[in-house]
């Protein structure tokens, strides 16, 4: 039943999409303000208490109510997972941000690609400025939003929608999340507790993405990506999404940074081998100080390589389901 209730919320919000400003949304953050402010007594354990009120009893209820739908016909049991997964799937909360910036490019109107992506930027709180980007950067920078988008409103919520039981699960990672955009940016206790709690729940799903983004792009620049350049980004949960998704698109989609500068290293000095001829020794440092040939920057064309890697993306995770599905039939 999870594959075609999953499905059928795809196609509903083909059909219908729901509004980022919607009520269930917007009474999930206010739940986070009341809480935040209502069980704000300085301590670890008021900003954990205040976390499993705002996510971890609405996922509780959820699952009752789903048992309960269940225990009286599966059809209720269907309908009320489609409900639950349209409420808490986002793809097209974000995507027709995208396909206006590929449009704009494509007439060539790059004020009117700044645009939408600075609107884009705006809705989902960022404070990155989109005024004064070349046609580069606004491909990098939508590429970037887009792929993590597509995994925090798709792929996480359907690898917690596979796991637990019920439509829980989706529920669980979904106001994980907006806990931690509420709570995020706070230095306080419930700042830390938000930002660990999501960690530790987009662990596995985010490396799960990148998976998928290696198995149906570039799989080894996909993998290097993820192993190699994650770890230097602030968020690294973010740069194995994103880095993953760059290297099976063939693009650079961080900053380049500085020269690269090989690690400082104890040698013991009784296993130190021939020394090297000056000629030699000064050839091998260069070779060393070289920095890495960078990948080719994004390109209008990339925008439409990344729609197509986000679909393949979701249909392997259609397959995935469909086959866990059968097994659980047929045993």
């Amino acid at each position: 039943m999870s594959f075609f209730a999953l499905l059928l919320a795809f196609l509903a919000e083909q059909v219908r999409p729901l509004p980022r400003s919607n009520a269930v949304h917007e009474a999930a953050r206010g739940a986070c303000r009341w809480a935040g402010h209502a069980l704000d007594a300085g301590s670890r354990g008021y900003a954990m208490l205040g976390w499993l009120l705002v996510v971890v009893v609405p996922t509780l209820a959820i699952w009752l109510i789903g048992s309960l739908a269940w225990s009286v016909h599966p059809v209720f049991s269907l309908v009320f997972h489609v409900v639950v997964l349209w409420f808490t799937l986002g793809f097209r909360q974000f995507s027709h941000h995208f396909t206006e910036i590929q449009f704009a490019l494509a007439r060539g109107d790059v004020t009117l690609a700044r645009s939408h992506l600075q609107e884009w930027l705006r809705a989902s709180g960022g404070s990155m400025s989109a005024e004064t980007m070349t046609v580069p950067e606004i491909c990098r920078t939508a590429i970037e939003e887009g792929v993590v988008a597509s995994h925090r409103n798709v792929y996480g919520v359907l690898f917690w929608y596979a796991l637990l039981p019920g439509p829980s699960g989706a529920v669980l990672y979904k106001l994980a999340g907006i806990a931690r955009q509420e709570w995020g940016d706070r230095a306080d206790a419930y700042g830390e507790v938000a930002r660990r709690a999501f960690y530790l729940l987009d662990w596995i799903p985010a490396r799960m993405t990148a998976v998928g983004f290696a198995i149906v792009g570039n799989f080894e620049d996909a993998l290097y990506g993820w192993r190699q350049r994650a770890a230097s980004w602030d968020d690294p949960q973010r740069g194995v999404v994103v880095e993953s998704a760059a290297g099976a698109l063939g693009v650079r989609l961080a900053p380049v940074s500085g020269k690269w500068q090989p690690p400082v290293e104890f040698v013991d000095p009784d296993l130190v081998g021939p020394v090297l001829p000056a000629s030699a020794a000064s050839e091998f440092t260069a070779a060393a100080e070289a920095p890495e040939e960078p990948a080719r920057l994004p390109d209008p064309a990339t925008l439409h390589a990344a729609v197509g890697l986000l679909w393949r993306a979701v249909v392997l995770w259609m397959a995935l389901l469909l086959l866990l599905s059968l097994v659980s039939w047929a045993s």
